[in-house]
């Protein structure tokens, strides 16, 4: 019989039932890749880590990540929420109040930051890829996002913006919307967002406004992805990333507050979640993007395979 420990954590925020699921597989190795799958599709959360030796001695530990359907390379809350595990259960040593490791991932080595600020337990911020800027659909592709979406054109013309595929490790499609009424009103056809997201090569839509419930939060965010087993995303950092290297791309929020600024997602879901996002602009394009915030684990236990 082997034995495996197992974290499932709150991410993105500090309230157990609310922010985005995760379950986390401590010391995985001897897990085979089919192995690892069928535990993310029995526990069925959004995204299940792997925590394995590091193929780089420099490195502290491995991640590997996936959705209830398949394996993927890169994700925002798996990132934070395991180092928020191999920190707080000492598996990893840091310095406070300000610390740093290193971690492994599909896109490569990234840095992870660890920030006591007077909290219970650390806030993680995670170091996300270059960002790239790829198509800007054309009228045609704008029609099948709106009618994905189940909006009008217009709901997003009037934004004075263009929805555009970003990618700080995953390429997403961020589409811009005028009201918070109008985006938390959405129903989209998940089956129609799938085949956006295959004809565009996609992982995800993200839908945004600049209306937000919570008047310290810049932006209100949903996140849709279908085509990885995820309809609809609770909190995603790697899609916060992604918007945060979009704004700064079209000068939507000035430099200053791009420095700094929040994110709230979840809330049509019933779990209310929270990310801060740091953007670095040099000469005006986005360079570096920083995405973080708090997690809390609501249960340890073991798991046991034959």
């Amino acid at each position: 019989m082997k034995e495996f420990e197992i974290k499932h954590l709150d991410v993105f925020t500090q309230t157990p039932f609310t922010g985005n699921p995760l379950l986390v597989v401590l010391e995985a190795e001897g897990l085979g890749d089919s192995e690892m799958q069928a535990i993310a599709a029995e526990f069925s959360m959004p995204e299940t880590t792997f925590v394995l030796p590091p193929d780089n001695p420099d490195v502290d530990y491995k991640v590997r990540i996936f959705t209830p359907i398949k394996e993927i390379p890169f994700a925002g809350h798996p990132i934070v929420g395991t180092a928020h595990v191999v920190v707080t259960e000492g598996i990893v040593e840091v310095e406070k109040p300000r610390g740093t490791f290193t971690h492994e991932t599909g896109i490569g080595i990234l840095p992870i930051e660890v920030i006591y600020d007077g909290a219970e337990v650390p806030r993680i911020v995670m170091t996300q890829g270059k960002p790239e800027f790829l198509i800007v659909p054309d009228e045609k592709q704008i029609s099948s996002v709106a009618e994905a979406l189940r909006v009008s054109e217009r709901d997003m013309m009037e934004t004075g913006l263009t929805p555009q595929v970003v990618s700080t490790g995953l390429p997403q499609l961020f589409v811009p919307l005028k009201s918070l009424e109008t985006i938390s009103d959405l129903s989209p056809d998940l089956g129609k967002v799938k085949m956006v997201e295959e004809s565009l090569g996609l992982e995800g839509v993200g839908v945004f406004t600049l209306e937000t419930v919570n008047k310290d939060a810049s932006i209100h965010l949903r996140f849709f992805a279908p085509s990885i087993g995820i309809d609809e995303d609770a909190a995603a950092g790697s899609a916060a990333g992604g918007l945060g290297a979009y704004l700064a791309r079209w000068n939507v929020l000035p430099e200053e507050e791009l420095r700094d600024f929040s994110v709230e997602q979840g809330l049509e879901m019933g779990r209310p979640s929270r990310l801060h996002v740091n953007v670095e602009v040099q000469d005006g394009r986005p360079v570096k993007v920083k995405v973080g915030g708090y997690s809390v684990t609501i249960l340890s236990g073991t798991l046991k395979l034959p």
